[in-house]
């Protein structure tokens, strides 16, 4: 290991007490009393100090077997002892006299400091239940009144800490998902460092919005854009509140709460968080609107089904309401964003200023992760740069007093007595610097967490987050933020001073708060992604495949009519990832559910554009949703996503509107009167139906030409962009003229778009902006608003409606379909989907609710949409930029098949992949179970951005149809004689057939 390298001595603060409070004391006393009272102030404390003299000489201080410390004045303590800037430092100058356990007075109040790492901790965690309780300074009482998490106490901190651990890990705190957001996020604080382009800047801020916006993803189930006004000024606020709250004059209020009227900062403090409430209380409201107690978002929204919960059970007097959700909402915005951002601040600003060490961990990121996206089960093959995140926490020593605490009853506590509610200080800085833990505590040593292999080690006195029934309830989110923002950073730049100043220039002091932060600094983010990217490509291999023929590639091994057949062949012969070429066009193929999940999900950004082929090109021209890459696709997506949710995908609206349609659907199938007849119509207007009236804000008549037209046309395209001549087209666009199912879909394609612009310009004329119908109104609406140049504008609604209708009628519909014909094949499952629901709904309409009490009956609709594989390829993808993927390179716009069949069929993951087997989705109680591998809706950024409804639809329609009738083969044809081999198209749905809806009424 290299030598460690000091940093700058830290002043201790015992001696010459008198000169300091000559001195520094009337700066201080200046800060502190910014008021034309301050003459008239002095004077009271000068004479309550001789009524003090008087009357009192501290007769009830006991020293009989109270731990020991300075003698305290009268009124003051030991007020003029101590530093109150960097009051841990004294206290730990103190503890060298007085030893680990020891009593200082802050005016009249009694404080016990714990000092050392063997103290700490046996207090902390071995007398957890004593020393366990909250010390809730003035300051803290003024601005959360004994509510929320941090600052309570009793039964109102037990509830709301174990409510608020419960929904973190539900939504998914140290876990896959979690990741899923910190490394979305990473990419957007890459792009805020990248507008630098190398020159020194401030990072506080770019570095402040990307860890709020995790907390933000788990409080309000979105993010926030960095520009966002509501957002900086809440981030900001609280920034400032916890800075002025470890100032000298908040801990004087603390001390003496008279004071309150004559400091700016007390002022200043309650402003920001009366700013912050309002906020709050806006976005609660919002999400309170659109609460869906079947779908929950967020934490807030647990919180509010909670409560409904128990209003509902008539449970009276709940913790459940509304400050404890606003009190417990601020406290975790603020400490899940000023304490994780202040430690990579710290991370980032020790890199530059040791750049052997930041080599060390550029080569291990080089070395273990290459180019493509960090994940965290990276941690455990990179020791060294573990080791210098817990080297960065442990010397950054950001919480250096914890949050108070106070002893809950009497105890004995290494031989001296503390009495009930005595506030108490565990002193974390002396743990994290204690220097019988540590070999070299005050100075930057990675060495401290590795072993002489260089292993990584976990020591004892790694005491950041605190210990006991106290210790940070977000550790595992922020130890997981921390990694993966640090090593992305750290992947793509190279941290280094601005020009002109050294590495010994960086200065290391903090800016005193309630936590200890940088001091302002810049620093230059300076990119390595070029030039590691050109050493990679020289480097790494390709993806292996079959060797390709001139012009024709692999187009000989395809089978054109179902590919993906063929390809899953291939990948049993050159693994998860290998090459194909489709004429010259050169696609890498992920199969498995691993490699598929690695790519999509842990390498979201780098597999997440659109691969858009000719025939798509042609059809889309790059506008809408489904085939549209950059700032397009990114509004659009983001725009249909927010507003499908405002008309209720996924909640109650949406049920409603889908049940209604369930009425018209079982009427076209009671028309036939159990003769056969061919589901795909009825089904196809159905599920159609269910698009219309979200965008239109009406559904249509199943009888109307314009309707059937529309769907007509849109599976006839849909069937036609699968078929070979389409394949060959995409491989020779050249052929254009000679492709006769192209000018079919173009033909398609332009009657679709006259009847769009038709309904979209009767809804023009019909537009009232104060009452929304649909998609089409909000669009139009925000196209008022929007400037000319903006992505709002005819061509993207159009396209945008055209994509909508497409995907949001053919998927379902064909999923729909071969469920009922998986029935009429296999009676026997029917059988027990029927006494199900006859068990648990009786003869009442099918709600979304019941579907947690239908275990089989979910488990058979999930194995028919794994087994049915609607969309056998995805939508193809392409790559953003070169990445290095499970060993090999794909260049920057390479196309990207994941074959989601491969998934769906996985041999690892699925007991009888090839099979109707619902038992793969229930446990040996019979009780409903998620498969990880279960992907029919993709994943990643470009995830089926209509699955919640999609999901609703299939539910509703599927029990609706099996509760009113028995499906079975048409008269003469036996259940073995039902042919599910599917038709050839995009999407795979099943060939044509007939069956019998026989009533069951």
């Amino acid at each position: 290991m290299r030598c460690p390298l000091k940093l700058a001595v830290r002043d201790s603060c015992s001696a010459k007490t008198f000169v300091w409070f000559r001195g520094d004391c009337s700066i201080m006393f200046e800060e502190i009393f910014q008021s034309a009272t301050s003459v008239t102030l002095l004077v009271a404390i000068v004479g309550l100090l001789v009524l003090h003299l008087l009357h009192s000489s501290f007769s009830s201080y006991d020293e009989r077997r109270e731990p020991p410390g300075p003698k305290p004045l009268p009124l003051l303590g030991n007020l003029l002892q101590v530093d109150l800037k960097r009051l841990d430092r004294c206290l730990c100058e103190l503890s060298k006299t007085y030893g680990p356990v020891f009593t200082v007075y802050f005016g009249l109040k009694k404080v016990v400091v714990l000092a050392g790492h063997r103290t700490v901790k046996q207090a902390l965690v071995n007398h957890a239940e004593e020393f366990g309780d909250r010390e809730v300074t003035p300051i803290f009482y003024d601005f959360n009144q004994g509510h929320g998490i941090i600052f309570s106490n009793g039964d109102t901190w037990k509830e709301m800490r174990r409510f608020a651990l419960t929904t973190l890990r539900d939504f998914g705190m140290g876990k896959r998902i979690t990741e899923g957001k910190i490394t979305e996020e990473c990419h957007y604080l890459i792009e805020q460092f990248e507008q630098y382009t190398g020159k020194a800047f401030n990072n506080t801020q770019a570095i402040s919005y990307a860890s709020s916006n995790i907390i933000s993803a788990i409080m309000f189930g979105k993010r926030f854009e960095y520009k966002d006004p509501l957002f900086q000024a809440m981030v900001e606020r609280d920034h400032e509140t916890i800075r002025l709250t470890g100032s000298a004059s908040i801990l004087l209020y603390n001390m003496f709460p008279w004071l309150r009227p004559f400091l700016k900062n007390w002022r200043d403090i309650m402003k920001n968080v009366e700013g912050n409430k309002q906020d709050l209380r806006s976005l609660i409201a919002g999400l309170k609107e659109t609460l869906n107690p079947e779908m929950c978002r967020c934490f807030v929204d647990a919180f509010l089904t909670r409560r409904h919960d128990l209003e509902e059970s008539e449970i009276k007097d709940s913790l459940y309401q509304d400050d404890n959700l606003l009190y417990s909402v601020m406290n975790l915005f603020a400490a899940g964003t000023d304490t994780t951002g202040s430690t990579l601040q710290w991370c980032l600003l020790l890199m530059a200023k040791y750049p052997h060490f930041q080599d060390q961990v550029q080569e291990e990121l080089s070395r273990v992760v290459g180019s493509r996206q960090i994940r965290v089960e990276d941690r455990k093959n990179m020791p060294f740069t573990d080791a210098v995140i817990h080297e960065s926490q442990r010397l950054a020593n950001i919480a250096p007093l914890a949050i108070p605490h106070k002893t809950s009853r009497d105890v004995t506590f290494q031989g001296y007595l503390i009495k009930g509610g005595t506030t108490v200080f565990p002193l974390l800085t002396s743990v994290l610097y204690d220097e019988s833990e540590w070999e070299s505590p005050h100075t930057f040593n990675p060495s401290h967490f590795l072993d002489e292999d260089g292993k990584f080690i976990r020591r004892d006195a790694f005491m950041p987050f605190s210990a006991g029934r106290r210790a940070c309830l977000g550790e595992s989110l922020a130890r997981m933020e921390l990694f993966l923002f640090f090593t992305s950073l750290l992947q793509r730049f190279r941290l280094t001073p601005p020009p002109g100043v050294t590495e010994d220039d960086l200065d290391l002091t903090p800016v005193v708060g309630f936590t200890l932060t940088p001091t302002p600094h810049q620093l230059c983010a300076i990119s390595r992604h070029l030039l590691y990217n050109g050493f990679i490509s020289q480097k790494m291999e390709e993806p292996p495949g079959p060797w390709p023929l001139p012009l024709l590639g692999n187009l000989m091994q395809l089978d054109l009519k179902r590919p993906y057949k063929t390809l899953c062949k291939l990948s049993k012969k050159y693994g998860s990832v290998f090459t194909v070429h489709f004429g010259t066009n050169k696609v890498v193929v992920l199969a498995g559910y691993k490699a598929v999940k690695e790519a999509l999900v842990s390498n979201a950004e780098e597999f997440g554009e659109r691969d858009i082929a000719p025939i798509f090109y042609d059809i889309n021209e790059g506008h809408g949703i489904l085939f549209a890459n950059g700032e397009v696709w990114k509004e659009m997506r983001r725009f249909a996503l927010t507003t499908l949710r405002d008309f209720g995908m996924g909640k109650r609206m949406a049920e409603d509107k889908i049940l209604e349609e369930c009425h018209h659907l079982i009427q076209m199938f009671e028309e036939h009167k159990g003769n056969p007849f061919d589901t795909t119509c009825p089904v196809n207007y159905a599920t159609s139906n269910i698009i219309s009236a979200i965008v239109y804000g009406s559904r249509f008549e199943y009888s109307d030409p314009r309707f059937k037209n529309l769907v007509a046309r849109a599976n006839e395209s849909i069937r036609m962009a699968g078929s070979a001549q389409i394949q060959v087209y995409n491989m020779c666009p050249w052929l254009a003229s000679w492709i006769k199912n192209r000018q079919q879909m173009l033909s398609n394609r332009d009657k679709t778009v006259k009847d769009v612009k038709d309904l979209i310009k009767h809804l023009k004329e019909t537009l009232n902006p104060n009452m929304c119908r649909g998609l089409v109104d909000c669009f139009l609406i925000r196209q008022q608003k929007e400037e000319e140049s903006s992505v709002f504008n005819e061509t993207n609604l159009i396209y945008t409606v055209t994509n909508l209708f497409g995907a949001g009628t053919d998927t379902t519909a064909a999923t729909l379909r071969w469920g009922l014909l998986l029935m009429a094949k296999n009676p026997h499952i029917q059988d027990q989907v029927q006494e199900e629901l006859s068990r648990v709904v009786g003869s009442r309409h099918v709600q979304v609710d019941d579907r947690k009490n239908l275990p089989y009956v979910e488990a058979v609709i999930h194995e028919i949409q794994r087994l049915a594989n609607i969309v056998p390829m995805a939508i193809p993808h392409k790559t953003s930029r070169d990445v290095t993927f499970q060993g090999y390179f794909i260049k920057k716009g390479t196309t990207v098949f994941p074959l989601l069949t491969s998934v769906l069929y996985d041999e690892s993951e699925w007991e009888s992949p090839h099979t109707f087997n619902p038992s793969h989705f229930l446990d040996k109680d019979s009780k409903f179970i998620r498969r990880d591998a279960f992907m029919p809706f993709s994943a990643g950024r470009r995830v089926c951005l209509g699955e919640s409804l999609a999901r609703m639809e299939l539910f509703l329609f599927f029990t609706s149809l099996l509760q009113r009738f028995r499906f079975t083969p048409p008269p003469g044809v036996m259940e073995d004689d039902l042919d599910l081999t599917p038709a050839v198209g995009f999407t795979v749905s099943p060939s044509p057939h007939k069956l019998c809806a026989v009533s069951r009424q």
